[in-house]
């Protein structure tokens, strides 16, 4: 882990704007954790394969959020940068008034009801522009099916793009995007750091209706006054630009080299390994982040177990511990009382979840299995890509499971740490101390001569 100068007067704020919830820490002038706080999102769900955000609710939490983060130390909060996990869509005014509901990167709209205006493309060559192959859910799928379905809206908006720059807009009243994020908006040309012209042509965006496109860590400016008075925190802290999730909490626990390896577990369970060249990421499928490219430095490939931790927490919630207070508890107990193989029960998190016959304790074996076993899936196509390691950093709340981790370890043959709480959040407080010149970015780039 990275360690910052010893200031203890000086805080930063860094915060993880996740799928189903916001955590933030506050951290010293030395990158010690003083303080952690976090809020609920609630997703909506106005009609089948529609999955949303209220716009104000999210910015209400993230205020929240720092309100009790600021209120927790006597020091002053120098800056604060964010990390999430970004790709989900939002038009606003030009003044930063939403439009609409913030389009989550879960919708299946653009799949269900395929834009024509992106018949045309191929997912290969989706990844070679922009890093990530998605073409039926992400902002650019989204962004054409509003344009396509609803025109209006769509032509009416001053600001076209993701509630991360919105985010920052309601902050620092900038509209700025880090490379990393704007690689989840299928809008960047990753390898340029600059909007591919064709795809805003195509979508008929004019370049004066997206944010600025800047390096992470990168200051931005003070809080306005309305941030300040919502936040708690005084007018001239700096907004620094943040990054996606798993980068952030690649930075946090030091995995900056090749040969290196995340587990990340949340929403979705993804592995994080850098890699020296980009082709290669692409050329194994996976998810391409610009990581420390900027500076010479790694990419970063991203693999991904999709949405298990909603099947997940179903089970947890209606089959293992329903209605119980110490839901989480009781999972990792009975975990812990049944024999590997759960008596040859077999639970597929990829399919939907359903009630079933079986003790407490084999489901629950078999539910912390069975998400091990696709994580495994993925990490033997990594090593079959010449991309394998021997040891990986856990994060994310199975990693604080006293039962998990060697769960983990069990299935995929791997030396598995934990890597702490709040991963994403104390990388996105890393940034923000680079951004205001506490930390060198010359650690941000420890891996990339290795």
């Amino acid at each position: 882990m990275y360690s910052m100068s010893g200031d203890g007067s000086v805080h930063l704020i860094g915060l993880d704007v996740g799928t189903s919830a916001i955590k933030g820490v506050m951290t010293d002038g030395g990158g010690r954790v003083l303080a952690e706080a976090g809020a609920q999102t609630a997703l909506l769900y106005p009609q089948d394969g529609y999955v949303e955000i209220d716009a104000s609710h999210l910015y209400e939490g993230v205020c929240g959020v720092i309100r009790v983060l600021a209120a927790a130390g006597a020091g002053t909060v120098k800056a604060l940068a964010m990390a999430g996990a970004w790709g989900n869509v939002l038009l606003s005014d030009k003044a930063g008034r939403p439009l609409m509901n913030i389009i989550s990167w879960m919708d299946r709209r653009a799949e269900q009801y395929p834009p024509a205006a992106l018949a045309g493309i191929k997912a290969g060559e989706l990844a070679q522009i922009t890093g990530w192959p998605c073409i039926s859910s992400f902002p650019l799928a989204q962004l054409a099916w509003l344009r396509q379905h609803r025109a209006e809206l769509y032509g009416s908006a001053g600001h076209m793009g993701m509630d991360s720059d919105w985010l920052m807009h309601c902050l620092s009243g900038q509209w700025v995007l880090d490379h990393s994020t704007a690689t989840t908006s299928h809008l960047q040309a990753q390898t340029r750091g600059a909007y591919h012209e064709p795809f805003l042509k195509m979508l008929d965006i004019p370049r004066e209706k997206l944010a600025e496109l800047r390096p992470w860590g990168t200051a931005v400016g003070p809080l306005t006054a309305a941030a300040a008075e919502a936040t708690g925190l005084a007018a001239t802290t700096t907004v620094v630009t943040g990054c996606f999730d798993h980068p952030a909490a690649a930075l946090a626990v030091g995995v900056v080299a090749p040969g290196q390896l995340l587990l990340s577990c949340g929403t979705s369970w993804v592995g994080f390994v850098p890699c020296r060249e980009r082709q290669r990421i692409i050329d194994a499928g996976m998810l391409c982040d610009t990581f420390l490219s900027g500076n010479g430095g790694p990419w970063g490939g991203i693999l991904s177990v999709p949405y298990i931790g909603r099947n997940i927490d179903w089970y947890i919630d209606n089959v293992i511990a329903p209605k119980e207070r110490d839901r989480l508890g009781i999972f990792n107990e009975a975990a812990a009382e049944a024999r590997p193989g759960a008596e040859g029960l077999k639970i597929d998190l990829r399919q939907p979840p359903q009630a079933m016959a079986g003790s407490r304790k084999n489901i629950s074996r078999a539910v912390m299995e069975g998400a091990a076993g696709l994580l495994h899936e993925k990490i033997r196509q990594l090593q079959e890509q010449g991309m394998g390691s021997g040891r990986a950093v856990m994060v994310g709340g199975p990693a604080q499971s006293p039962v998990w981790p060697g769960i983990v370890a069990e299935i995929t043959g791997l030396e598995v740490s934990n890597g702490g709480k709040s991963a994403g959040a104390r990388g996105a407080a890393l940034l923000a101390g680079m951004g205001v010149g506490i930390l060198p970015r010359a650690l941000a780039n420890a891996g990339g001569d290795a």
